[in-house]
């Protein structure tokens, strides 16, 4: 379920993803696993919010699905304002304790997962 909210003069709509993902995404020779937290749209341009599994670091992408071909990409944001007025709306909605329960929902389900795959 969707949410729309007027915050500082944009229109936000968060909630737009269906279920969990764990994405893995890499960085030059690294890589990190991440929790999908959200895609969600800041005046008509798409986001997704990735959590890192490992730092809880918040990563940040332009976000853009092509369901034809069964592909995402996600866009690094190069400009710095622009990157900072979208963490500051994103962060009006996932405040800590809203990210601290979907973390436990994962490790929930990855707990779960694992005591079936015994």
């Amino acid at each position: 379920m969707t949410e729309k909210l007027n915050l500082h003069g944009h229109e936000v709509e968060f909630g737009k993803n269906k279920g969990k993902a764990i994405i893995e995404i890499g960085f030059d020779e690294n890589t990190d696993q991440c929790y999908l937290i959200d895609i969600f749209t800041v005046d008509e341009t798409d986001y997704v919010a990735l959590l890192s599994s490992d730092s809880s670091q918040i990563y940040l992408f332009y976000y853009n699905d092509s369901f034809d071909n069964d592909e995402i990409n996600l866009e690094i944001i190069e400009d710095e304002e622009e990157m900072d007025e979208v963490f500051h709306l994103f962060s009006h909605y996932w405040d800590e304790e809203a990210l601290d329960n979907l973390v436990d929902d994962y490790e929930s389900d990855m707990d779960d997962n694992e005591v079936i795959d015994e």
